[in-house]
């Protein structure tokens, strides 16, 4: 009788902790703000790094790579610390690409060997890249890139960072 209610009371646990591990990155946990914003040089820098907006909530988004929500993180997760991407995503078959001022802006801009040219970005496309996942010209990015639910602020302050990561 003691050896079944073990295996229950084992199993119990076991499915609250599996429960746990899937629900978690759900969950909202809430950072001091101000300390956030002394981390960082500038708001646009905070979401670059973090993927933190106002008041240090998590930027929700969806696409993206699932392990993004276990890891958190902003834009540098996949693009790295200088945005010049080149970084192989983490279960994926794509490396990031960059996403500094210069490349997203250049006449003749190119996604990937495999995709076709487009016209360069400009501060509303990509606003739009960021947001819907589109290119300039109207096609859907992968959906491995996110599409972050950023208010005005926060799409304003990352294109300010971008432009500096130059």
């Amino acid at each position: 009788m003691k050896k079944i209610w073990l295996l229950i009371s084992a199993l119990i646990f076991i499915i609250i902790g599996v429960f746990g591990f899937i629900f978690l990155p759900y969950f909202n946990f809430n950072v001091d703000s101000q300390q956030l914003e002394k981390s960082f040089s500038s708001f646009g820098e905070q979401i670059y790094f973090s993927g933190r907006g106002e008041d240090g909530r998590i930027i929700p988004y969806n696409y993206g790579p699932n392990w993004l929500r276990m890891h958190g993180g902003g834009c540098s997760a996949c693009h790295g610390d200088n945005g010049e991407g080149g970084l192989p995503l983490m279960m994926s078959n794509t490396e990031a690409s960059s996403i500094t001022w210069e490349s997203l802006t250049e006449e003749e801009h190119m996604e990937g060997e495999d995709q076709e040219e487009h016209p360069p970005y400009d501060k509303s496309t990509i606003k739009r890249a960021i947001k819907d996942g589109l290119d300039p010209a109207g096609e859907p990015l992968d959906n491995i890139m996110p599409r972050w639910q950023m208010n005005k602020e926060e799409l304003d302050a990352i294109v300010i960072f971008l432009k500096d990561l130059d």
